[in-house]
């Protein structure tokens, strides 16, 4: 049978509108599912690693040995699917207790207030037990019904199964699809204790959900109008078809290609500014494009806003963990910034570090400035020694350890050169002592001593600092002995 050239033309505008309607449809869908996907696992990530940062390491190790005792002693574990078994009331009712307990009411309340000016869906705390796969529930945000018990727990998911064995990796953001929370961003991060310990892991859970189902309502809608069109236009004349429809939807079509390859906060309009005039479907399909084109960009915004201020936040903790470092009196690193560093000179002395040192500087008549002239006094002459200090040994850390004591790490030049810094050292000490127009307290006096490492005496760093300690005093008594 042939066909007119009408009917001809008919059919190839139906095939025209077909291709065109299925490619936007499938355009749309991909690239808002990838862009959506793509800024939740984001989002998810920096979310989880911020509450990690601002939860309290040692409340949550406190709360984790608490449950995680219980677990293991439990003879019928309960997973968070089975809350409605026989036994489950019996086996939660092992943790009420911990639910009361003041660091667990702590670190609740702090994630919820997260979790309250955040846009996730929940915020919660996860022990894993490798060997079972098992996800155990140690603090949950959430509120009322939809509190999830410590104790319970949920399978690992598979595909997270290679991060079992790095547990300081934790697990990065990764999709899942559960009959119980649908689809959801779950992203982990491990919560360290202050000596460095994992204590469990801070998670969030970002649900997808909502914004699918308007994408797939979004797209069944774009189908069902644009099979409507092309039905309609196969009565209008050849002409027509080419000019109002066919021609729109290739405008339709391309600004749906390039709405997905939009890099970073760029807003690029490409719906608003298409200029389609049709007074018909298509122009309320434009409508319908460019108010879900500002939707999702607002959307998007908000979510890059919330992000920012986690991120702010975290870098907020980063710098008070920093001044944990700091003395507060001089300015120069404490005791605890030079335990890590013992700890790091440990770690390289095992790869074969050998030439390190450690000095010891004493404060003397401490005691003796505080009680007669007063502690303010007293921490000048602390101050101007810890600045002599860092003036003589410009290329190694200086650490105050003590009341009147400094350490100081030697390495690279002032490792070579100990002997002339330990002159230029006491040189200065004794050009105060004989500065007539100084106050007693401004001519302060200091022992000196230092030891170099020597693998044959020294097993670890702690026997370099011993050893630097013994000579310091040694110097003290010579001095003491001169007043004498």
């Amino acid at each position: 049978m042939k066909l007119t050239l009408g009917k001809k033309i008919v059919l190839l505008v139906i095939l025209i509108a077909v291709l065109l309607s299925c490619t936007g449809v499938i355009v749309s869908g991909v690239v808002f599912t990838r862009v959506m996907e793509r800024e939740y696992i984001i989002t998810s990530d920096s979310m989880a690693a911020t509450v990690a940062q601002l939860m309290d390491g040692d409340q949550m190790k406190r709360v984790a040995d608490r449950v995680m005792e219980i677990y293991r002693k439990a003879d019928n574990k309960m997973d968070n699917t089975r809350w409605d078994e026989e036994g489950f009331e019996e086996y939660a009712a092992q943790y009420l207790d911990i639910m009361e307990d003041p660091d667990y009411l702590a670190v609740q309340t702090q994630m919820r207030k997260i979790q309250d000016v955040s846009e996730v869906d929940c915020v919660y705390s996860l022990c894993i037990v490798p060997e079972d796969k098992t996800a155990v529930y140690i603090v949950d945000a959430a509120y009322d019904e939809e509190l999830v018990t410590p104790g319970l727990f949920d399978l690992v998911e598979p595909s997270c199964y290679q991060y079992l064995d790095t547990p300081e990796v934790g697990f990065p953001a990764f999709l899942s699809n559960t009959e119980e929370y649908g689809r959801m961003v779950t992203s982990c991060v491990p919560v360290y204790t202050s000596d460095g310990e994992i204590a469990c892991y801070a998670a969030v859970d970002l649900s997808m959900q909502d914004v699918l189902e308007k994408v797939h309502e979004f797209l069944l809608v774009l189908s069902a109008l644009l099979v409507t069109l092309t039905v309609v236009t196969c009565l209008i004349a050849i002409i027509y078809v080419r000019n109002r429809i066919v021609k729109p939807i290739n405008m339709l079509s391309e600004a749906a290609g390039q709405y997905g390859q939009r890099q970073g906060s760029v807003r690029q309009k490409e719906f608003s500014g298409l200029d389609i005039r049709t007074g018909d479907e298509l122009e309320i399909l434009l409508h319908s494009m460019v108010q879900m084109e500002s939707d999702i960009d607002n959307y998007i915004d908000n979510l890059t806003r919330t992000r920012e201020q986690l991120s702010n936040a975290r870098q907020h903790a980063d710098d008070m963990q920093k001044q944990a470092y700091l003395d507060s009196l001089t300015g120069i690193r404490n005791r605890m910034a030079y335990d890590k560093e013992m700890e790091r000179l440990e770690a390289e002395m095992h790869i074969g570090l050998k030439r390190f040192g450690i000095a010891m500087v004493d404060l003397n008549f401490l005691k003796y400035t505080n009680d007669t002239f007063g502690h303010e006094c007293g921490n000048s002459a602390i101050i101007a020694l810890s600045r002599m200090i860092c003036e003589v040994f410009v290329h190694s850390p200086v650490f105050r350890i003590g009341g009147d004591e400094f350490a100081v790490v030697l390495r690279n030049r002032d490792f070579n050169r100990i002997g002339e810094l330990e002159e230029e050292f006491n040189s200065r000490l004794e050009a105060l002592r004989e500065d007539g127009s100084l106050q007693n307290w401004e001519r302060i006096s200091a022992a000196f001593g230092y030891a170099l490492y020597d693998p044959a005496v020294d097993t670890c760093a702690d026997d370099v600092f011993k050893r630097a300690d013994q000579n310091m005093y040694e110097r003290k008594k010579a001095m003491k002995a001169v007043r004498e």
